[in-house]
């Protein structure tokens, strides 16, 4: 399963987590270090449609699987 931690005012993707369960992958995020006030986190990301997250492909990866 993956999600996507994302900028909320510019939409852009800036880090996607691969996990097993939606608690690992939200532990994750808040162990990040990103603030949550200014990023995220989405499990549909809805790219390229109206209010979709933006992505030039360039983005860390997390993957929590081992």
């Amino acid at each position: 399963m993956k999600a996507y931690i994302y900028n909320v005012d510019t939409k852009e993707v800036i880090a996607e987590i691969i996990g097993v369960d939606n608690k690992s992958i939200e532990t994750a995020f808040f162990e990040s270090g990103y603030e949550n006030d200014m990023y995220g986190l989405s499990y549909t990301p809805a790219f390229g449609t109206v209010d979709g997250l933006t992505t030039d492909g360039d983005f860390d990866i997390l993957d929590l699987r081992g």
